[in-house]
């Protein structure tokens, strides 16, 4: 397991070391993001993670990234060893994802994102990034977008996702199960994806409680008319296909408590019903009539 790293540090420590001109090209989302913006309802107070996703504006956001990561590398910032230069663009989908670990330190790297473009149906699509030493991808995800939308700053002037929009872009990204299994294992096993990501929302929807939820049906709309102007009311209608699939899936839910439970609710004592009444609540109260008026 990884160590567990304090969100307020890692904030600080990439503010130290990301050049201040490159700050509003930022936007830290995952589950950094999550934790930071929970940190003082944590038990552990960190997230078990290393991967600190920062997604790279504006959309296509190939030169910044460029410069960015050009600018880190002569630094001193170091290549993760997943990440590496192709000769050519020729497979776009088996580039690499640019992902640097700082000067000092094995902790944490900063893997690079960047927001979709206006009309992406893909769930997930690749954009050749040429570096000194060859082509790497950066990966932009449909609903990514979302993060975007109702952005909060932090306490170094950082932006990152709000949980809210991080929760629909998460549901939108799942309507239905499926059968992909994350590439590194949790807790020494490897969970369904969509496990993952939908445990998730049960997880943000949580630590937010249900006063601030009763607003994300509102907000919700609001960034999907503005972010998927032609697609709102079927995006609206089907947002909540996947969490019903997982509610009624015994393991594929409990995958998702596995995941919580050492995640953003450790300490927590978190049940699987404790969760499966969450999603039902988050059904009814939030997700059901999303897009129109009660």
């Amino acid at each position: 397991m990884a160590e567990v790293l304090l969100p307020d540090v890692l904030f600080r420590r990439i503010a130290g070391l990301v050049p201040a001109a490159f700050h509003p090209n930022m936007l830290i989302v995952g589950s950094i993001a999550a934790a930071y913006h929970f940190r003082h309802a944590l038990v552990q107070r960190g997230v078990n993670t290393k991967d600190a996703d920062i997604v790279i504006r504006p959309a296509g956001a190939v030169q910044e990234s460029q410069t960015i990561a050009e600018t880190l590398l002569a630094a001193g910032w170091r290549r993760h060893e997943k990440c590496f230069a192709l000769p050519t663009s020729e497979n776009v989908d088996q580039l690499r994802a640019i992902r640097l670990r700082p000067p000092e330190g094995d902790d944490f790297f900063l893997e690079f994102l960047t927001v979709p473009a206006a009309g992406q149906t893909a769930v997930k699509a690749w954009t050749p990034v040429h570096l000194s030493d060859g082509w790497y991808g950066l990966p932009s995800f449909r609903f990514m977008g979302l993060a975007a939308v109702e952005s909060l700053t932090s306490e170094v002037g950082i932006r990152y996702a709000n949980p809210a929009m991080m929760a629909l872009a998460n549901l939108l990204s799942h309507p239905r199960l499926g059968t992909e299994r994350m590439s590194e294992p949790i807790g020494g096993r490897k969970l369904l994806r969509s496990s993952k990501d939908l445990g998730r929302v049960l997880a943000l929807a949580w630590l937010a409680g249900a006063d601030e939820t009763d607003r994300w049906r509102d907000l919700w709309w609001t960034a999907l008319q503005q972010t998927f102007p032609a697609d709102a009311d079927a995006l609206a209608r089907n947002a909540g296909a996947g969490l019903e699939e997982l509610l009624a899936t015994p393991s594929a839910l409990e995958q998702a408590h596995h995941a919580v439970a050492i995640g953003l609710l450790a300490g927590k004592n978190v049940t699987v019903d404790n969760l499966r009444a969450q999603g039902a609540r988050l059904q009814v109260d939030v997700i059901r009539g999303l897009g129109h008026p009660p």
